[in-house]
């Protein structure tokens, strides 16, 4: 089920990321299934949306996103009747249940009676959460009609943070958006009045992902502790040796997670294991602080050697040359949080992990081969598909910035007056284009010879024929439409290169 729906939203990103027409070929290509396939989700697609169709056909031309709907739908929030719930929200509906409630056991009567499902179903459920939750090294426990999940406590954390979509939409910013989720709006602003004050303690901002991901590791210990109450479940997890000095190492942090520790026991009225100021100075250990301002020569070795790896590697798999300057102090302003959150199994949520693989999939392909080799090189654990996507961003905005001009070759039928006009107005509205030469029609082919490197050709005039390099038909006038059609020309070769 859950590799059905992922197809769905890759279709609705891949259109999202063509504003014309694109065929059904296409699709199935990008998609790496059939064409009948590409129907078949689209009047899915298209049946699941009340307001109309959300994604429009033409005969000849393929298929085009309704992109002002597609933002729109995604903004609003899915009908909470649970009975209209896939079985794939079921499940985690199901899940997040259960973790919030851990070790603690429910009642199966009680977690299922709003879904009406029978028996077999249920019997499906449980064996698809099951293996859900071994990614966490987790167990789903059935006994006498009740179920209970049991593990480590960082496990159930990681669990909670990953299935709660919530978590996803906050906006640090707008407290308003707070209150239109699921989540506990007394809980949630005392959550982020406790970040704005470590920001201000700091002296820092914690940009997204970071500032998501420690406002998620703290409401979901107010939630856990109001549930189950920690300290009788995890109170024999004393601080060890090493981490106390681990602690010690960054003062500043260390204070600031006692007195946030320290302000959640406030709130709570009930005392905490202190195992949970070190989780905390973990958290922000790991994240990547705005603000504080990175001397180059005060990364360890070991963060400057796999930076270093990374664009060497990167350079030589993306075929163009990566300077120090173009990205270096960037990329190691994120691998030195990324080593701290490999090391003490912090994941972020990437939200736009899916865009990026479908936006940038030759280059995340690219980083996961060299993430593989630098986790085996430096004998670090597995980097993550959402480290992977963010640092995908790194590169990607390399390549947009790296573009060299297009070579560009105009044509009319005498190759003066119309062209020329042309030249002058395409070098004014696209510097991205280098315009080689304005020729006639009947020195096409020789042009085409001498000069290999053409890689578009702007032509007021129609060829009858296919050219072995990308051309497209324009007005000498150069009327908007015209210049529309040739940004999405020059992106569509960019995206090619």
């Amino acid at each position: 089920m859950a590799a059905k729906e992922n197809r769905e939203q890759n279709l609705l990103l891949l259109l999202s990321k063509h504003r014309d027409y694109i065929t059904a070929n296409e699709l199935a290509e990008y998609l790496g299934t059939s064409k009948k396939t590409v129907y078949r989700l689209v009047k899915k697609i298209n049946e699941s949306y009340p307001a109309g169709d959300l994604i429009s056909s033409e005969k000849g031309r393929g298929y085009k996103l309704d992109y002002e709907k597609y933002i729109s739908t995604s903004m609003t929030q899915i009908d909470n009747d649970p009975s209209s719930y896939s079985p794939g929200e079921r499940r985690n509906r199901i899940m997040e249940e259960l973790l919030l409630a851990s070790p603690k056991s429910k009642n199966v009567y009680g977690l299922f009676k709003d879904y009406y499902v029978g028996d077999s179903v249920i019997f499906n459920d449980e064996q698809v959460i099951a293996d859900q939750l071994k990614e966490y090294q987790l167990k789903l426990i059935r006994k006498n009609r009740t179920l209970a999940i049991k593990g480590e406590e960082g496990n159930i954390r990681q669990a909670i943070a990953d299935l709660i979509q919530a978590f996803n939409t906050v906006d640090i910013d707008e407290l308003a958006s707070v209150k239109e989720s699921s989540l506990n709006t007394y809980d949630a602003l005392f959550v982020l009045n406790q970040i704005k004050e470590m920001e201000k303690k700091l002296k820092i901002t914690l940009p997204y992902p970071y500032n998501i991901n420690i406002f998620s590791h703290l409401y979901i210990l107010i939630t856990r502790s109001r549930n189950v109450g920690l300290i009788n479940i995890i109170d024999q997890n004393t601080v060890t040796k090493e981490e106390k000095e681990q602690l010690l190492k960054d003062s500043v942090l260390y204070e600031v997670a006692s007195i946030t520790i320290a302000n959640v026991e406030q709130y709570l009225n009930e005392k905490l294991p202190k195992i949970e100021i070190f989780y905390l100075y973990q958290y922000l250990a790991s994240s990547r602080m705005q603000g504080m301002a990175e001397d180059t020569h005060k990364f360890s070795e070991q963060v400057t050697q796999i930076t270093h790896t990374y664009i060497e590697k990167m350079s030589r798999k993306l075929g163009i040359s990566i300077t120090d300057d173009l990205i270096f102090s960037d990329l190691a302003n994120h691998i030195k949080p990324m080593l701290n959150r490999l090391e003490h199994k912090i994941r972020i949520k990437n939200g736009l992990l899916d865009e990026i693989k479908v936006s940038y999939q030759e280059i995340f392909a690219k980083v996961v081969e060299v993430s593989n080799s630098v986790s085996e090189q430096y004998h670090l654990p597995f980097i993550n598909e959402d480290e992977n996507g963010f640092i995908t961003l790194y590169f990607a905005r390399v390549l947009e910035t790296y573009q060299l001009p297009i070579k560009t070759l105009i044509m009319c039928t005498t190759g003066v007056g119309t062209s020329e006009l042309l030249k002058a107005k395409v070098e004014k509205k696209f510097p991205e284009l280098d315009v080689i030469d304005v020729v006639a029609t009947k020195d096409l082919d020789q042009f085409l010879k001498d000069y290999p490197e053409t890689e578009l050709v702007l032509t007021t005039i129609k060829i009858n024929r296919s050219l072995s390099i990308k051309s497209l038909l324009v007005s000498a006038m150069l009327t908007s439409d015209d210049q529309r059609r040739i940004q999405n020309k020059i992106e569509e070769i960019n995206h090619e290169e």
